[in-house]
C-alpha cells in the first residue's frame, strides 16, 4: 500500500489538478493508498510523523509537491524517531514551481511517468502496468543538518533543521524569504515560468543585500574569513533557487557538502557574475570560492536570513551544519 501526501496549493493550484489526474489512473490499476492534503496548520511533516507513528511496518510514501514539501517531510521523519528514515521509503513526484531537486536528480518532467516508475518498483502485480515501464531504484542520499547556535536567541539556540537540497546564509536566504511572499511567483506559476521569480528578486537582492564578515570553519580543521561576503551557500544537490547551479560538482551520495560563498566580491561584478550561475560558468570567477567539507560552521558579524531548502524561519549569525550520509530512502 501507498501513503500519498499532497501539496494541493503547489504551483498556485496546479497540484490538486495533477493529483486528481493521478488518482484516475491510481484507480484504474486498482492501487491500494491512502491519501493526506497538506494545509497550512497540516504540513507534509506533520502528516509523515502520524504515519510513521500509526503504522509500525514498512512505509512507502509517495509526495506531490514541491521542495518545501519534501523539507518538510524530511523534517516529519526525523521528528518520528532517528530510526524511521530506516523505515521509510521516499518517492517524489514534482509539482513544485522550483523544481531544484527533481532537476538534480534527472525525474521524468511528467507526473504520470513518475507515478508509474514509482508503482513498477512495488515489487508487486498492477493490474495494466505497462511493464515495458523502467523502475525507479532506491538510492541512498546523505542529508544536511543545520544546527543554530546563536546562545543571545534561547529559543533558537540548539534547534535543527533537516535539509536535502542546499541551505544558505546571507543573500540567498533573503531572497527565498520575499520568494515566499512574492506576489509575482503566482503570478509566474500560472504561466508555468514559476523559476524566474528567483531571477527577478536576485537582482534586485544583489543590490540591497547586506553584507557581513564571516568565519568559514570546515571540518574542524580548516579556517576560511570571507570578507564582506554576500552569500554562502551550502549544497548537497547542484541546484537551487530554480534552477541555479551553484555547486556543478556536487553529489547527494558521496557523504560531502559543497560551498559556495563570496570573499570581497563588488556589487558590480556580483552583477555580472550571477547569470553565470546558471550554467555553473561562475566557478573560477576572482571572488568566488568553492569547497567542500563534510561539516561546517559558519558565524557571521551580523544578523542574516537562513534558508533550508528555501524555507527560511528566522535570522541568525552562528550555526552549524554537517552531512549525514546514506541518511534518506529516496525511490529516483
Amino acid at each position: 500500500m501507498f501513503y500519498i501526501v499532497i501539496n494541493p496549493t503547489a504551483r498556485s493550484g496546479r497540484g490538486m489538478k495533477i493529483w486528481q489526474d493521478l488518482r484516475k489512473e491510481l484507480d484504474d490499476k486498482q492501487v491500494e493508498y491512502r491519501y493526506y492534503y497538506t494545509a497550512k496548520n497540516h504540513s507534509a511533516g506533520t502528516i509523515a510523523k502520524c504515519i510513521l507513528n500509526k503504522d509500525k511496518g514498512l512505509i512507502n510514501l509517495i509526495l506531490l509537491g514541491g521542495d518545501g514539501t519534501v523539507n518538510e517531510t524530511v523534517n516529519g521523519i526525523a521528528a518520528a524517531g532517528d530510526k524511521c528514515f530506516e523505515r521509510l521509503k521516499l518517492c517524489y513526484i514534482p509539482t513544485g514551481s522550483a523544481r531544484d531537486l527533481a532537476r538534480a536528480l534527472e525525474l521524468p518532467d511528467d507526473p504520470h511517468e513518475c507515478l508509474r516508475r514509482i508503482l513498477a518498483a512495488d515489487g508487486q502485480k498492477i493490474q495494466g502496468l505497462d511493464g515495458n515501464v523502467s523502475a525507479a531504484e532506491e538510492r541512498r542520499t546523505d542529508l544536511g543538518l543545520l544546527t543554530y547556535n546563536d546562545a543571545q536567541k534561547a529559543e533558537l539556540n540548539g534547534h535543527r533543521r533537516f535539509f536535502i537540497v542546499s541551505a544558505g546564509i546571507g543573500f540567498d536566504a533573503a531572497v527565498c524569504a520575499e520568494v515566499a511572499h512574492s506576489r509575482l511567483k503566482k503570478f509566474f506559476n500560472k504561466l508555468g515560468l514559476g523559476g524566474l521569480v528567483y531571477g527577478f528578486i536576485c537582482v534586485k537582492g544583489l543590490l540591497t543585500a547586506p553584507r557581513a564578515d564571516c568565519n568559514i570553519y570546515m571540518d574542524g580543521e580548516r579556517m576560511y574569513p570571507a570578507r564582506d561576503c554576500i552569500l554562502t551557500a551550502v549544497m548537497n544537490h547542484k541546484y537551487q533557487g530554480g534552477g541555479v547551479m551553484f555547486a556543478p560538482e556536487a553529489d547527494s551520495t558521496d557523504g560531502m557538502l559543497d560551498l559556495c560563498f563570496t570573499d570581497r566580491m563588488s556589487r558590480h561584478r556580483v552583477m555580472m557574475t550571477f547569470p553565470k550561475a546558471y550554467s555553473g560558468a561562475h566557478v573560477g570567477t576572482k571572488g568566488i570560492c568553492m569547497d567542500r567539507a563534510s561539516s561546517l560552521r559558519i558565524t557571521s558579524s551580523q544578523m542574516l536570513y537562513v534558508h533550508t531548502d528555501g524555507e527560511v524561519a528566522t535570522k541568525a549569525m552562528d550555526i552549524s551544519i554537517k552531512c549525514l550520509p546514506g541518511k534518506l530512502r529516496l525511490m529516483v
